[in-house]
C-alpha cells in the first residue's frame, strides 16, 4: 500500500471541517453581517478545493476497472443513502407522505453523482484542444437551462468541473511550490482582501451563486448578468482555493490520520445536522450569541465520524463491505 500524504490528509480534514461548520451555520448568517461574511467567506472555496483534490487523484481514470470502482464507490452509496434520508426525513418531520426521487440528490449526495461524472468525462475532456477554457465556458453556459437545475445534480457537474479538471492536470510539484514561505505570504493577503470585499462591498451577494445548482433565471438576473457573475464567481472562487491549498501545514498533524475517512464525514454528518436544526439548540445559539460554539461542535462531529469505530460500524452501508470480525472491534485494536 502506498504511504499517504500528510499534506493531502491535512487538506481534506480541515475541508470536511469547514462543510460541517457551514452547514451548522446555515440557520444563524441573517443574525449578524459578520456570520454572512463568514459564510460566504467558506463556501467560495471549501467545496471547489475538495473537488480539485479529487480531481488530483483522478489520474488513473484509464486503469482498467477504474470507472468500476469509482461507480461502486459513489453510485452505490448514493442509491443506498438516498433512501436513508428519505426514510430519516419522513420520520424527523413527521411528513405525510413518504417519497424518495433517484433524480433529486437529497442534502449534499450530488457531490456523490458529480464526482462520478467528473470521472467519466476525462475520457473526452483530455482529447480536446483547451479542456481548461471549454470546461469553463460550459459551467458558464449551462446557467441558460433552467430545465436541468437540481436533476441528477447536472447543473452542479458543469458548474464545478472546471476545478476538478483543474486538479487533475495539476502535480505535485505544483502543491510543493504552492506551499513555498513566499505563496503562503501572496495566499494570506488574497484572503484577507476577499473577506473585506465580502464584507464591506458585497455584503449582500446571493449566496445561491456559490452552490452552482440554479439557472440565471431562477436567481432573478438576466443571461448577460448571470454570466458575467458566474465569470466573477470563477475568479474568486479559483483565488481562494489556491490561498487556503498554500496555507494547508504540510507535516503531519494530530488530526492528519482523520483525512483518511473524510467520506464517511461527508455521507454522515446530514442525519446530526437535521437533527441538530430541529432542536432548541439553534435558540440557545442565538441567545447566548456562542456562535464560536458551532466551529467547536463541527470539529467534535468531524473528529467523532471520522473515528475508526464509526468508519467499522458504518463500513457495510459506505463501501459495500462486510463488519469485521467481532476483536478487531476493540477499541483497544
Amino acid at each position: 500500500m502506498a504511504k499517504r500524504d500528510a499534506y493531502f490528509d491535512n487538506v481534506k480534514f480541515i475541508l470536511i471541517v469547514l462543510v460541517v461548520f457551514g452547514h451548522l451555520l446555515t440557520p444563524f448568517i441573517n443574525d449578524e453581517q459578520w456570520l454572512r461574511t463568514l459564510y460566504i467567506f467558506i463556501y467560495t472555496f471549501h467545496m471547489p478545493a475538495f473537488i480539485l483534490i479529487s480531481g488530483y487523484f483522478a489520474k488513473g481514470y484509464r486503469k482498467k476497472g477504474y470507472m468500476w470502482k469509482v461507480a461502486k464507490k459513489v453510485l452505490l452509496p448514493y442509491i443506498i443513502f438516498q433512501l436513508i434520508y428519505a426514510v430519516y426525513d419522513y420520520k424527523l418531520y413527521d411528513e405525510s407522505t413518504f417519497e424518495v426521487s433517484v433524480f433529486q440528490p437529497a442534502w449534499s449526495l450530488w457531490f456523490l453523482l458529480s464526482l462520478f461524472c467528473w470521472n467519466a468525462m476525462l475520457f473526452i475532456f483530455t482529447k480536446i484542444k483547451y479542456p481548461l477554457a471549454v470546461a469553463a465556458v460550459l459551467g458558464i453556459m449551462i446557467g441558460l437551462c433552467e430545465p436541468l437545475e437540481t436533476t441528477l445534480s447536472l447543473s452542479r457537474t458543469f458548474v464545478f468541473f472546471p476545478f476538478f479538471l483543474a486538479g487533475f492536470y495539476m502535480k505535485k510539484e505544483h502543491f510543493k511550490k504552492l506551499t513555498s514561505v513566499s505563496c503562503k505570504k501572496v495566499a494570506g493577503g488574497t484572503l484577507l482582501i476577499i473577506a473585506l470585499w465580502i464584507q464591506y462591498i458585497a455584503p449582500d451577494f446571493e449566496k445561491e451563486w456559490l452552490f452552482g445548482s440554479k439557472s440565471y433565471a431562477s436567481l432573478g438576473v438576466n443571461q448577460l448578468e448571470g454570466m458575467t457573475i458566474r465569470t466573477l464567481f470563477y475568479s474568486i472562487s479559483l483565488a481562494m482555493t489556491i490561498s487556503f491549498l498554500a496555507l494547508i501545514p504540510t507535516q503531519t498533524m494530530s488530526f492528519t490520520s482523520r483525512g483518511a475517512q473524510t467520506f464517511y464525514v461527508y455521507l454522515l454528518h446530514g442525519f446530526l445536522i437535521k437533527y441538530i436544526r430541529l432542536s432548541s439548540f439553534g435558540d440557545w445559539i442565538e441567545s447566548v450569541q456562542g456562535y464560536s460554539i458551532l466551529l467547536i461542535g463541527a470539529c467534535g462531529v468531524a473528529w467523532l465520524l471520522s473515528s475508526k469505530y464509526v468508519s467499522t460500524i458504518a463500513r457495510p452501508l459506505i463501501e459495500l463491505k462486510p463488519l469485521p470480525r467481532r476483536k478487531s472491534l476493540s477499541l483497544g485494536k
